[in-house]
């Protein structure tokens, strides 16, 4: 079996600077619908959830620009474990990789966020 893997750090203060108007703006480009429900108004999930996309983006070897933020979805269960969910060319470029798991862990402190994205491929 082969894994790739991604990781990022966010600092939560980028996302608690940001002007109303902009932070609109990046939010709706950035984040689906569920995320947002779920992001509510707290910065560190928003940059948690930032963090997992930038991992997974990693992970699938690209980065963002081949591919949309919101091709890249963090949900999470109902017992709070974050997963992830690709859309779009996201998800084209996994089955291509034959990447047939996810696995995605998210960390806080009070000044950044941090996650890790593991990727199996069969």
């Amino acid at each position: 079996m082969e894994i790739f893997s991604g990781i990022d750090l966010v600092e939560i203060d980028r996302f608690r600077q940001l002007n109303s108007a902009i932070r609109m703006r990046f939010f709706k480009r950035v984040f689906t619908v569920d995320e947002l429900t779920y992001i509510q108004d707290m910065d560190q999930r928003a940059a948690g959830i930032f963090a997992a996309k930038e991992a997974c983006a990693k992970a699938l070897g690209c980065g963002i620009g081949p591919i949309n933020w919101v091709e890249i979805e963090i949900s999470h269960t109902s017992q709070n474990q974050p997963q992830i969910c690709l859309h779009g060319k996201a998800k084209e470029m996994a089955l291509s990789n034959n990447i047939s798991a996810w696995s995605v862990s998210i960390t806080h402190t009070k000044k950044s966020a941090a996650a890790v994205v593991i990727a199996a491929v069969n």
